[in-house]
Protein backbone atom coordinates (compact mmCIF):
# COMPACT_ATOMS: atom_id res chain seq x y z
CA UNK A 1 0.00 0.00 0.00
CA UNK A 2 2.82 2.37 0.91
CA UNK A 3 4.58 1.62 -2.39
CA UNK A 4 1.35 2.23 -4.36
CA UNK A 5 0.79 5.58 -2.70
CA UNK A 6 4.42 6.64 -3.29
CA UNK A 7 4.23 5.59 -6.95
CA UNK A 8 0.92 7.46 -7.30
CA UNK A 9 2.48 10.60 -5.77
CA UNK A 10 5.46 10.42 -8.17
CA UNK A 11 3.16 9.99 -11.18
CA UNK A 12 0.94 12.85 -10.01
CA UNK A 13 3.92 15.21 -9.63
CA UNK A 14 5.39 14.13 -12.99
CA UNK A 15 2.03 14.64 -14.70
CA UNK A 16 1.68 18.07 -13.14
CA UNK A 17 5.14 19.06 -14.33
CA UNK A 18 4.33 17.81 -17.84
CA UNK A 19 1.17 19.94 -17.96
CA UNK A 20 3.02 22.92 -16.49
CA UNK A 21 5.76 22.87 -19.12
CA UNK A 22 3.80 21.42 -22.07
CA UNK A 23 0.20 22.74 -21.82
CA UNK A 24 -0.17 22.75 -25.61
CA UNK A 25 -0.01 18.94 -25.61
CA UNK A 26 -3.01 18.76 -23.31
CA UNK A 27 -5.28 21.53 -24.59
CA UNK A 28 -4.11 21.76 -28.17
CA UNK A 29 -2.77 24.87 -29.81
CA UNK A 30 -5.01 26.93 -32.05
CA UNK A 31 -3.25 28.79 -34.82
CA UNK A 32 -4.99 31.67 -36.57
CA UNK A 33 -5.17 31.54 -40.32
CA UNK A 34 -3.30 34.28 -42.11
CA UNK A 35 -3.26 35.88 -45.51
CA UNK A 36 -6.91 36.89 -45.63
CA UNK A 37 -8.36 39.92 -47.34
CA UNK A 38 -11.85 40.97 -48.40
CA UNK A 39 -11.81 38.45 -51.27
CA UNK A 40 -11.37 35.57 -48.78
CA UNK A 41 -15.08 35.79 -47.94
CA UNK A 42 -16.76 35.03 -51.24
CA UNK A 43 -19.59 32.81 -52.39
CA UNK A 44 -22.74 31.33 -50.89
CA UNK A 45 -23.09 30.37 -47.22
CA UNK A 46 -25.86 28.75 -45.20
CA UNK A 47 -25.98 30.09 -41.65
CA UNK A 48 -27.63 29.84 -38.27
CA UNK A 49 -27.75 32.24 -35.35
CA UNK A 50 -29.00 31.72 -31.81
CA UNK A 51 -28.98 33.47 -28.46
CA UNK A 52 -31.00 36.09 -26.64
CA UNK A 53 -31.50 39.81 -26.42
CA UNK A 54 -32.98 42.26 -23.95
CA UNK A 55 -35.89 44.51 -24.94
CA UNK A 56 -36.36 48.11 -23.74
CA UNK A 57 -38.15 46.88 -20.59
CA UNK A 58 -35.22 44.59 -19.70
CA UNK A 59 -37.04 41.36 -20.56
CA UNK A 60 -35.02 38.46 -21.96
CA UNK A 61 -36.13 37.36 -25.41
CA UNK A 62 -34.84 34.28 -27.21
CA UNK A 63 -33.70 34.52 -30.79
CA UNK A 64 -32.73 32.08 -33.50
CA UNK A 65 -32.39 32.36 -37.26
CA UNK A 66 -31.47 30.30 -40.28
CA UNK A 67 -30.60 31.79 -43.60
CA UNK A 68 -28.57 32.06 -46.73
CA UNK A 69 -26.04 34.77 -47.57
CA UNK A 70 -23.98 35.58 -50.62
CA UNK A 71 -20.67 37.45 -50.24
CA UNK A 72 -19.30 39.12 -53.37
CA UNK A 73 -15.61 39.09 -52.39
CA UNK A 74 -15.57 42.90 -52.47
CA UNK A 75 -17.12 43.65 -49.06
CA UNK A 76 -20.84 43.33 -49.82
CA UNK A 77 -23.44 40.72 -48.89
CA UNK A 78 -27.06 39.94 -49.61
CA UNK A 79 -29.02 37.56 -47.41
CA UNK A 80 -32.42 36.10 -46.58
CA UNK A 81 -33.38 34.47 -43.28
CA UNK A 82 -36.21 33.13 -41.15
CA UNK A 83 -36.21 34.38 -37.56
CA UNK A 84 -37.74 33.14 -34.33
CA UNK A 85 -38.30 35.87 -31.73
CA UNK A 86 -39.21 33.96 -28.54
CA UNK A 87 -41.15 31.46 -30.66
CA UNK A 88 -42.79 33.92 -33.06
CA UNK A 89 -41.62 33.06 -36.59
CA UNK A 90 -40.89 35.96 -38.93
CA UNK A 91 -39.66 35.82 -42.53
CA UNK A 92 -37.16 38.63 -42.88
CA UNK A 93 -37.12 41.03 -45.75
CA UNK A 94 -33.99 40.71 -47.91
CA UNK A 95 -30.89 41.81 -46.03
CA UNK A 96 -27.98 43.74 -47.44
CA UNK A 97 -24.71 44.43 -45.74
CA UNK A 98 -21.00 45.06 -45.79
CA UNK A 99 -17.99 43.30 -44.33
CA UNK A 100 -14.29 43.82 -43.75
CA UNK A 101 -11.51 41.24 -43.43
CA UNK A 102 -8.14 41.55 -41.71
CA UNK A 103 -5.00 39.65 -42.67
CA UNK A 104 -5.47 37.32 -39.66
CA UNK A 105 -8.91 36.26 -41.02
CA UNK A 106 -10.90 38.25 -38.46
CA UNK A 107 -13.29 40.95 -39.53
CA UNK A 108 -16.63 42.69 -39.11
CA UNK A 109 -20.02 42.26 -40.73
CA UNK A 110 -22.97 44.65 -40.69
CA UNK A 111 -26.42 43.66 -41.97
CA UNK A 112 -29.31 46.00 -42.73
CA UNK A 113 -33.01 45.30 -43.15
CA UNK A 114 -35.98 47.61 -43.59
CA UNK A 115 -37.94 45.94 -40.77
CA UNK A 116 -35.23 45.34 -38.15
CA UNK A 117 -32.54 47.94 -38.83
CA UNK A 118 -28.88 47.00 -38.60
CA UNK A 119 -26.95 44.30 -36.75
CA UNK A 120 -23.20 44.23 -36.22
CA UNK A 121 -20.97 41.18 -35.87
CA UNK A 122 -17.35 40.27 -35.26
CA UNK A 123 -16.41 37.40 -37.56
CA UNK A 124 -13.55 34.97 -38.11
CA UNK A 125 -12.93 32.65 -41.06
CA UNK A 126 -12.12 29.09 -39.99
CA UNK A 127 -11.74 25.58 -41.40
CA UNK A 128 -9.75 26.54 -44.48
CA UNK A 129 -11.90 29.65 -44.95
CA UNK A 130 -15.00 27.51 -45.53
CA UNK A 131 -16.73 28.53 -42.29
CA UNK A 132 -17.48 31.84 -40.63
CA UNK A 133 -17.91 32.15 -36.86
CA UNK A 134 -20.03 35.15 -35.81
CA UNK A 135 -20.83 36.98 -32.58
CA UNK A 136 -23.18 39.96 -32.49
CA UNK A 137 -21.57 43.06 -30.98
CA UNK A 138 -24.68 45.19 -30.45
CA UNK A 139 -25.40 46.15 -26.83
CA UNK A 140 -28.06 44.00 -25.16
CA UNK A 141 -27.52 41.00 -27.43
CA UNK A 142 -25.91 37.64 -26.85
CA UNK A 143 -26.20 36.06 -30.30
CA UNK A 144 -23.66 33.75 -31.91
CA UNK A 145 -23.66 31.70 -35.07
CA UNK A 146 -21.87 29.93 -37.85
CA UNK A 147 -21.99 30.13 -41.64
CA UNK A 148 -20.83 27.24 -43.85
CA UNK A 149 -19.80 27.66 -47.46
CA UNK A 150 -22.15 25.86 -49.85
Amino acid sequence: MKISISLFAVLLVAGGLFVRFHPERIAGVVHAQTGCDVSSLSGSYGYRLSGFYFDNAGNTNFFSAAGFLAADGQGNITAKESDSFSGQIVQSDPLTGTYTMNSDCTGTLTTNSKANGSANYDIVLTNGRSQVQLVETDTGNNVTGQAIKQ
